[in-house]
């Protein structure tokens, strides 16, 4: 793996390891005695075993492990890939730990994960005492001589970390391509690209022929917008192990630079391939799949992410709610009878999905979900009344997915100013630099094209009201206005629009009466500035005088606010 420098490994003596904790994780009894045993000869005596990953993490809250042997396949539950995960997020493995990664398969799917996880060592099975000597030795001699990089890594203290990378260079020479490389991620990091690329220019000097020197300079140059220079080096990297899968990430990304998502797909798509446990990666290639149209694949892809992260640390409810939510936007491709199928299965992964996390905390995301279930079997008005129980910007710290969900639902119940306010919402967002950010802008893009268009629809609508409200044609005038609050039926402005034509005569009828109780109900429980609070209450006291019929005898609830 990386930080291996090319240097002859000389074993620690044993009375190093004698002080220090071990911890060994395999699911087989026999192989972790047999593993203990080596571990014994080679001079450690506290050693402490584990069956699963769920063990191993219980033992690593208590103690501060110097060592870990985990083994990549460990039975039911998380695999040492998923485990490893674990211990990184939480932060679980102190500064100096060395974690060595053990299967007896060569997969290339497990070398690439390995690769991007970028465990201390990976040891193949059946190994010898002699060969698990030698990986250890030489994984701590790496710890020991960047001890101070790797305590202000901890500490993420990264400028420090940096001085700290020079220093190595200069007293620990036999290590320096491992600072230098930690080095140039760190300025990566801190979004110093011009510094970055000028540092990885010098590093090749010294070693022309390194993968992650050159990964690293066509990285600093995406950043610097010098695209042309990219593509090249970064398609020649994607020839080498070390970073092929990293190469072709950042391959997708130029392509959608240049709005070629097609081929930005199928790049990402190779790179899934390669190591499908990245579940970032897998929510970007299903945006890119959306983005293309193939909704159907971005569903399956969906599926498949809820599955591979079953017992990682990225196994969350937005993983469910985005299945579901995959599936309404396949559904729409379909004919009546395969939308009906498509749209139970996504109300199955609902059901399961309240049984499984705290539905109380995904009231709102499952009822606009449940709306967008109605609305593509055609029942809209079941669905814009259920989707009335929750108030507009219902959360403060929406998720971008949920957000983008309550703008698709709107949108589909033609509620056109409802779903701009989750439009707007995600503006403020969508901060992240990163791929899947990305992606997320572009879908944003889209729902903002369908909006434009509609929007000039309604233009066209509004302009033709507010001219027959001007020759007194209050009948057509009315009629414009409701035609409009089809389409915004949660737009005060329009909704008093409505009031105020019918005040000034258009006719009463069951139609009219039906939209000026919505634009009532509507005013009744919004929010309103002072001016728009004022013309509510003295159109509605005007209605109440000339059409005391249109508004129906109100209940005790609704007596404080009519």
């Amino acid at each position: 793996m990386h930080n291996q420098p090319d240097y002859c490994v000389v074993g620690m003596d044993a009375s190093f390891y004698r002080c220090k904790q071990i911890l060994i994780i395999d699911d087989c009894a026999p192989v972790r005695t047999s593993i203990k045993a080596m571990a014994q000869q080679i001079g450690f005596e506290s050693i402490h075993l584990a069956r699963d990953a769920n063990e191993a993490i219980a033992k690593c809250h208590e103690i501060p492990f110097d060592f870990i042997l985990s083994d990549f396949n460990l039975g039911e539950g998380k695999d040492g890939y998923q485990l490893f995960e674990t211990l990184k997020t939480r932060q679980l493995l102190a500064p100096l730990n060395c974690f060595i990664m053990v299967s007896a398969e060569n997969q290339r799917q497990i070398v690439h994960g390995m690769i991007e996880l970028q465990p201390d060592d990976y040891l193949l099975k059946p190994f010898t005492y002699q060969q698990l000597e030698e990986r250890i030795s030489r994984a701590v001699k790496g710890r020991i001589a960047l001890r101070k990089i790797y305590v202000s890594l901890f500490a993420q203290d990264y400028q420090n970390a940096i001085t700290e990378c020079d220093n190595a260079v200069v007293q620990k020479p036999e290590f320096a391509a491992a600072a230098l490389r930690i080095k140039g991620e760190l300025l990566l990091k801190l979004r110093n690209y011009a510094e970055a690329e000028a540092f990885y220019q010098q590093v090749l000097q010294q070693y022309k022929t390194s993968a992650w020197a050159r990964l690293g300079h066509a990285v600093a140059c995406f950043y610097q917008q010098r695209w042309d220079d990219t593509e090249l080096q970064l398609a020649d990297l994607t020839q080498f192990d070390e970073t092929k899968v990293e190469a072709l990430d950042w391959l997708s990304r130029l392509y959608v630079k240049y709005r070629r998502f097609e081929i930005a797909h199928d790049t990402l798509y190779e790179a899934v391939l390669l190591s499908p446990k990245n579940i970032i990666r897998q929510k970007t290639l299903a945006n890119l799949a959306s983005i293309i149209g193939d909704k159907p694949a971005s569903a399956r892809i969906n599926s498949k992410i809820v599955a591979a992260a079953r017992h990682s640390v990225n196994d969350t409810a937005e993983n469910y709610l985005n299945q579901a939510r995959s599936l309404v936007d396949a559904a729409y491709c379909g004919n009546v009878l395969e939308r009906a199928v498509t749209i139970n299965n996504a109300a199955k992964i609902v059901d399961h999905l309240a049984k499984r996390f705290d539905g109380s905390k995904l009231t709102a995301e499952i009822t606009i979900l449940r709306s967008r279930f109605l609305a593509a079997k055609g029942e809209l008005a079941d669905a814009k009344q259920l989707i009335s129980e929750i108030p507009l910007s219902y959360q403060h710290t929406i998720t971008i997915d949920s957000c983008m969900d309550a703008a698709k639902a709107y949108f589909e119940l033609g509620d056109l100013y409802a779903s701009q306010v989750y439009i707007d919402k995600l503006q403020h967002i969508l901060e992240r630099d990163d791929f899947l950010t990305e992606t997320q802008r572009i879908m944003l893009e889209m729902e903002q094209l369908r909006h434009e268009e509609l929007k000039n629809k309604l233009k066209v609508i509004n302009t033709e009201a507010a001219q027959a409200y001007q020759r007194e044609d209050f009948n057509t005038a009315f009629d414009r206005f409701a035609e409009t609050f089809d389409y915004m039926p949660t737009n005060p402005t329009i909704a008093i629009n409505l009031m105020q034509t019918l005040v000034k005569g258009a006719r009463v009828t069951p139609i009219s009466q039906r939209y000026v109780r919505a634009a009532v109900k509507l005013l009744a429980r919004s929010e309103l500035d002072d001016d728009l609070m004022l013309r509510f209450k003295r159109y509605l006291a005007q209605i109440k005088a000339l059409h005391p019929d249109v508004i129906p005898r109100r209940r005790p609830k609704e007596r404080e606010v009519l």
